[in-house]
């Protein structure tokens, strides 16, 4: 007896079983270490079955992705919406890079840790002004435009704290036995450190 198509929930929930799967084999082996027959067999299924719900590896990966910096760019703007001060909104900008890392370590990594070039550089180049990184970029410029800042240069200042957030992130998630003090303190202090440096009077909100 053949067996019965799957229906849409049905299908939609598969899908999903195999997006969680394969981030969790990215997070423990790393994107290109990853084969469809492996996580084909994380889930039941073989390969061709899998090809059903993604032509190819790359369309999976390119789902995962997508779907982090939703979710990442949802939780940014839910944040920023209710704070209608720009330099108490970059704070908080700051601090929840750190609490999705911590939460979502696989997702993290493969946003901010991977090459682009395993991902497809074009793709992770065209959905850049989607990010959540403009937020944090446009309330910087918020903040300039009131005249608040040292610093002139939106890009610079906001360049300057992610990669100095992402460095305690990336120690935290990759060397773990380097750092003495929780990830969330080393993120706190860079934070306040950068934005009062960068905060006429010195006042970091």
């Amino acid at each position: 007896m053949p067996r019965r198509p799957l229906t849409e929930p049905e299908r939609e929930r598969m899908r999903q079983r195999i997006l969680d799967a394969t981030e969790e084999l990215f997070d423990a082996n790393g994107v290109g270490a990853v084969s469809m027959r492996a996580i084909g067999a994380r889930v039941g299924l073989a390969a061709s079955a899998l090809y059903a719900y993604f032509p190819t590896k790359l369309d999976l990966i390119h789902a995962l992705w997508r779907g982090a910096m939703v979710e990442m760019e949802g939780r940014f703007r839910c944040l920023s919406e209710q704070e209608p001060d720009p330099i108490r909104a970059v704070v908080l900008l700051g601090r929840a890079h750190a609490e999705f890392a911590l939460e979502q370590p696989a997702r993290f990594r493969l946003l901010f840790l991977t090459s682009p070039e395993k991902i497809d550089a074009a793709f992770v180049a065209a959905d850049h002004y989607q990010s959540a990184y403009q937020l944090l970029r446009n309330r910087i410029a918020e903040a300039i435009a009131q005249r608040r800042l040292v610093i002139t240069d939106a890009e610079l200042a906001a360049q300057t704290l992610c990669s100095s957030i992402y460095g305690v992130l990336a120690l935290a998630l990759t060397h773990k036995t380097f750092l003495t003090h929780p990830t969330r303190l080393l993120v706190e202090t860079v934070i306040q450190t950068l934005v009062r440096g960068m905060v006429r009077g010195g006042d970091g909100g």
